[in-house]
This record gives C-alpha cells, structure tokens and sequence, in this order.
C-alpha cells in the first residue's frame, strides 16, 4: 500500500513539473527530487501510446491503421531507445563544452520528465479519433501540436534549468546538439556500412577458397 501512496506522489509531481516548469525542473535536479522510474515510465508510454495510436487511430487521420501489419513493435521501441541514446549522448558531451552543469542521469531525467504532455495528447487522440469526422480534423491537429509543443517547451526548459543556461545560450546549445545528433547518426551509419563491406569482402574471400578446394 505504501509502495502506490509513494508511486502517486512520484506521479503527481510529474504533472507539477509539467505545470511549473521552471520550478519542477530546478527541484528534479538540486532536491533530487526526480525518480528514474517515472521518467522510464513516461518514455515507455510514449512508445506504448504511439503504437496504439498507429493501431487503432480512425484511418481518416491514420494511414497506418489500414495496414496494421507495417506496425513493427519492437522497430519502435528500438528507434525510441536509440533516439533518447543519441539525444542524452550529444546533450552530455555539447553541453560539457559549453560549461554544463548536467550529467547524463539529469539529462535522462528530464527528457522523461517532458514526454508526459506528448503521452497526455496520444492518449486523448486514441478515442477522439474514432468519434471525429474528417471535417474536425483541425481538432485533431491542434491536440497533436499542442503535445509536440509542450514537450518542446519543457525540453527547452529543462535544458536551460538542467545546465544552468540564460535563454539564448538553451536555444544555441539546442541547435548544436540536434547537429550533434545528426553528425553522430552519418558516423553510426558509416561504420555499419563499412563493417557490412569488411564482413563481405572476408566473405567473399572465404568462398573463393572454398570453391578452390
């Protein structure tokens, strides 16, 4: 029982963080007040309601429902994870440059933190879109943009409290780590791409000789 009242007092001051940013995010990190487990949580969810939505979302607003069978789970959670991989890694090593004052737990946490408006809207989208027509689709839109701007707004602010930056030092930091990310995902890519010539080149080389036998 104690366990649920602790796990409600985790939640709702998640719903805090998001109402109160400036203040939310500065107690998630200096009175550690964060949990892990609920910024899991909310990076879970997000995979899970996305999903859900792609599943179940009235095909007037959602191609994918017509083909369910393009709905790769686990592509999706994969994706996700090495998308949040990708942002804590360049976030921490940009940051560090700029004089950040964030490790890579609190950039973690507060990634986590800001996906719950964006779960919130998912979440809301799943029967909405089963009882609007296609002539409401603009409600349909401003649920989905006011989700995708919420979070943006508080990964903005949790950028500038984590780090301890003015505005205009976020919004640069932001920019630089999105090219950050970018950058790491063209090496990424060419490393698979050159592990996948090397592995062909031997492979090539082990059926010849096999041929010679």
């Amino acid at each position: 029982m104690e366990s649920i009242k602790t796990f409600g007092r985790d939640l709702k001051y998640a719903f805090h963080v998001a109402t109160h940013p400036l203040d939310g995010f500065w107690d998630l990190k200096h009175e550690k007040r964060g949990k892990m487990y609920i910024a899991l949580l909310f990076l879970v969810l997000y995979v899970v309601t996305d999903i859900l939505d792609k599943q179940f979302n009235n095909y007037y607003f959602n191609e994918l429902a017509v083909f369910p069978e393009d709905i790769n789970v686990v592509g999706t959670f994969v994706r996700v994870a090495l998308i949040v991989a990708i942002w804590v890694a360049a976030n921490w090593g940009f940051t560090t440059l700029f004089d950040g004052e964030g490790s890579m737990r609190d950039i973690l946490l507060y990634t986590g933190y800001s996906m719950l408006p964006l779960v919130l809207s998912q979440i809301l989208l799943l029967p909405l879109t089963n009882i609007l027509t296609s002539n409401e689709a603009t409600i349909v839109s401003l649920v989905t943009y006011l989700g995708i701007g919420w979070t943006a707004m508080l990964i903005y602010t949790g950028t500038m409290t984590t780090h301890q930056y003015s505005g205009g030092k976020t919004f640069l930091s932001l920019l630089v780590i999105l090219l950050g990310m970018a950058v790491i995902v063209f090496l990424g890519m060419m490393f698979f791409y050159l592990v996948q010539e090397i592995w062909n080149f031997i492979y090539a080389i082990y059926r010849e000789l096999e041929l010679r036998r």
